[in-house]
Order: structure tokens, then sequence, then C-alpha cells
């Protein structure tokens, strides 16, 4: 286990093993609602195929900024699709690193960010999540050219209120610093304001990351919108293009209808319901265990839980490894702080994913019952 240096690899050995609880994305089952959509997939691909490309890109627009409560942007055209987030986040370390822009980056945070800019060659640091309410007092000393933040955070489920995120652009905008957004836990959360008339109203220069493949159970079928500003939409369209050529009208087609069936139903029923139900659940299970949720994710609304681990002489790679004694795969914390610590640094944090299908996640919590009792006998054992 020691051997596995980034999440994702974890995440991989989680695919294949029986109980996994590693990555974020959505496995959960299809609601009746979602199955009507998979019914009429041949219809569907009649639908994208008599679409002109540019018009299957709008209207998916359209449907994602009516969830996210965004009517601002409704006619916005600098915009374009990724096949996935990371595939965004690399466009955005492409752009950082033509202008030599060195970025600070959100801490804790899901290690793939920090080590798509670092390959891409774009020099970082970071700033503690537990810093940005205090931005504007605690980055003036900062040598950086931008500012990337996660909004909700993964792991913790940290959400930047509109007062601090009001504070937040201005300040960029008035120190000349580029605003980077990765906002793709963003539909776990009431979508009470539009951040994108902030941004846009302030002039301040921001590229922002959305998602769908944290929210719907579409076999990690997804897309990622890449929203930018005015000033650099020329240079983010020049390197999208060297790129891709587009994403597929069906895959836009196909995640249309699960944005739409969620507007129908409304965010709570659609996507929170299941999320709280299975949150209460664990937090159930851990319940007096020598796991205990961090104080910073108490009132996560997330799909992850970030849980402490408190045995003593215990950190993640050995919790890791008794869970995995019985086939239980989950995410170490250490690799969550890239900067500060890194994943040759011992840690007491654990990250569980919730969004399986029911029988795995069952499966899941009564595995994870057993071990936490095997790990009680195994203690009283040593002492």
């Amino acid at each position: 286990m020691s051997t596995l240096a980034t999440l994702t690899e974890i995440e991989v050995l989680g695919l294949n093993s029986e109980c996994n609880m590693a990555d974020g994305h959505a496995y959960h089952d299809l609601a009746p609602a979602q199955s009507l959509i998979i019914r009429d997939l041949p219809a569907l691909w009649t639908q994208a195929q008599s679409k002109k490309h540019r018009d299957a890109e709008i209207e998916f627009k359209h449907h994602f900024l009516t969830l996210a409560n965004s009517p601002s942007i409704a006619y916005y055209p600098h915009f374009r699709i990724c096949p996935t987030a990371s595939n965004s986040i690399d466009a955005v370390a492409t752009w950082l690193k033509e202008k030599n822009m060195s970025t600070l980056l959100v801490e804790p945070t899901f290690d793939n960010l920090a080590l798509i800019l670092k390959r891409r060659g774009v020099a970082i640091d970071s700033i503690q999540e537990y810093d940005i309410p205090l931005i504007a007092k605690n980055l003036l000393n900062k040598n950086f050219g931008a500012l990337f933040l996660v909004n909700p955070n993964n792991p913790t489920g940290r959400l930047i209120s509109k007062s601090e995120f009001v504070e937040i652009v201005d300040w960029c905008k008035t120190h000349g610093k580029v605003l980077l957004l990765d906002n793709t836990f963003r539909f776990f959360v009431s979508q009470d304001y539009d951040m994108y008339e902030v941004l846009n109203h302030s002039k301040v220069t921001y590229i922002s990351i959305e998602d769908t493949g944290k929210v719907w159970p579409t076999q990690d079928l997804k897309v990622s919108l890449l929203f930018f500003s005015a000033d650099i939409a020329d240079e983010m369209n020049l390197i999208y293009e060297e790129i891709y050529l587009c994403v597929s009208n069906f895959q836009l087609e196909i995640l249309g209808q699960f944005l739409k069936d969620s507007c129908q139903r409304g965010l709570a029923q659609a996507v929170w319901a299941e999320v709280a139900e299975r949150r209460e659940r664990f937090r159930n299970i851990i319940a007096g265990s020598p796991l205990q949720i961090h104080e910073a994710a108490l009132n996560s609304k997330i799909s992850v839980e970030w849980v402490k681990v408190t045995v003593p002489g215990w950190d993640d790679f050995s919790m890791l490894q008794h869970f995995k004694e019985s086939g239980l795969v989950v995410l170490p914390g250490r690799h969550f702080y890239w900067n500060a610590n890194g994943p040759k640094i011992s840690h007491n944090s654990l990250r569980f994913s919730l969004l399986k299908t029911k029988m795995q996640f069952e499966q899941s919590m009564n595995v994870l019952r057993k071990s936490l009792e095997t790990l009680s006998l195994k203690q009283d054992l040593a002492v």
C-alpha cells in the first residue's frame, strides 16, 4: 500500500475491489425517473444526431445553468466543454504555464489538481482551507499570480459563503490576481446565488471548472464545462482546440436529460436525500468507534466523508491496510495535504465515498462495522 503514490492509484485499486468507498464518482443506483432516460437512449441518439454541435453545447449549458441558478450567463459565449474535469484542469494548467503564473492552491484537496499543475510546470504553493475567510489579511505578502479554490472543497465539504466569495473576487480584482475555481461538487449544496454574476460584474480574470461526474450515476459518462472571462477567451479557445474538437452530441443529450430530471424533481429529491441517508447510516456505524468525523466536515453536504483516526499508534496507511484485509478500500488523508505533508508523511485522516450502488454500500457498511470490531480486539490484545 505504501508504494501507491497518488489518490487515483488507490481509486483504481478500489474499482477492482468488492467494497469500494475510494473514488468520489457517482455509481449509485438509478432513480425510477432516471431509468426512463436509459430506456429512451435510441431516441436520444436520433435527437443528438440531428443537432449542430454548437447548438447541442448551448442547449446543454442551458440545462446546467438552470440547475446551477446562474441565469446571468444564459447567453454567455465564453465556455467550452471537456470530456472530464481533469481535462479542464489540464487546460487551466497549460494556460498558467504559458503565462508563467505561480499559483496558490487550497489545501487539503484532492491531489490530482496539484499533480496536473506540477506536470505542466506550474509553480504552486498552498493556502490552508481555514485561511480562506481571512484571505485579504493572509495573502498580501505572498508572491503569486493565481488563486485556485475548490468550492465546496473535497474532502471537507467546506463551502465558501456568498459574502466570502464576493470578498475573494473583489480582492483578486483589486490586486490583479486570477481566480481559478473548481466547482465540481456544487450540486450537493444549495444554489442560492449566481456566482457568475459576481465574477462577470467584477471584471476579474477567472476560469471556472464544472462537472457532472460526481453527481449522476452515468457509469462515468460525464462532461466538464469550462467557463472563462472574456479577456482570456481567445487564449483558452486556442488551447482547447489544440487538444479537442468537441465532445459527443450523444453524451450531451444523455447528460442533459439527467440535468433536466434534477431540475424537475429538485436537487433535494434528486440528489440530496440519498446522500443524507447514506451519511446518517455511515455516521451511525462509526459512532463510538476510533473513527470520528473531522470538525471541519461536521456540516458537510457533499458525497464523501472526511474522518479522523484516533487509534494510538495507527495512521491512515495502517488503517487503510486494516480495512483492505477485509476487502474495503478507502482513501488515505495524507495525499490531500499535497504540499504540507505529501504521500510519504504519516497522517490520521481517511476519506470515505458514499455514492455506490445500494448493494455495495450496504456490503461496505457491514465490512466497516466488522472491521471496527476487529480493531477493538486488536487494541485489547495490544494492551
